[in-house]
């Protein structure tokens, strides 16, 4: 015999369907919508990987290319909502790293966690701006933890940015800078080093 059911299961079944259902529905949607952007407008090589809570954004026309075997740790952001982000391969992005475009980064790059490389955030119409059209960073750069780079900059090949700098001038190939404003500190390892 079948034991009919009691209405308190019922209601209980009422109660929790509704709500599971729109929480499942609600995430599915907003993951979706976070990773959009990612699965649609970047063109990516092969063995790409994005970390935990990778954010991207991005506005027409502009885009991003990602080289080949090149890795993003969790929590980074990227915007390209006002130029184009262009890495190449075989690079390393740490934990909380912002990209902000026009930026081109070259192969073998690897960056500490919370480094920001910027990109142009002023007032001022793009017309009217007469400085550099985009940031450029060289072949194996070494960036360290909690380095900012700001719009504009131009880093030479194999150049080392120590920890905690703010780059506001161009940095020249195999350089060593560090501090607030960096300088160049490649004179001062140099002599501790003894060579």
């Amino acid at each position: 015999m079948i034991r009919p059911a009691r209405s308190d299961d019922y209601s209980l079944l009422e109660k929790c369907t509704p709500t599971g259902v729109k929480i499942v529905t609600k995430r599915v949607y907003h993951w979706a919508l976070r990773n959009r952007n990612k699965w649609f407008y970047i063109e990516r090589g092969k063995f790409v990987e994005y970390g935990y809570r990778f954010r991207y954004s991005r506005d027409h026309p502009y885009y991003t290319v990602i080289g080949d075997r090149t890795i993003l740790e969790d929590f980074n952001i990227w915007n390209a909502n006002v130029g184009n982000i262009v890495v190449g391969r075989r690079c390393w992005f740490g934990l909380h790293t912002i990209l902000m475009g026009p930026v081109r980064v070259g192969d073998n790059v690897s960056t500490g966690p919370h480094v920001s490389i910027l990109g142009p955030r002023n007032p001022f119409s793009e017309s009217e701006h007469e400085g550099p059209k985009e940031t450029v960073i060289g072949n194996r750069v070494w960036i360290s933890t909690g380095s900012i780079i700001l719009f504009g900059v131009k880093i030479g090949d194999n150049a080392v940015i120590s920890a905690g700098s703010v780059v506001t001038k161009d940095v020249p190939e195999g350089a060593f800078f560090g501090g607030n404003p960096a300088r160049d500190l490649s004179k001062l390892v140099g002599k501790a080093r003894g060579s």
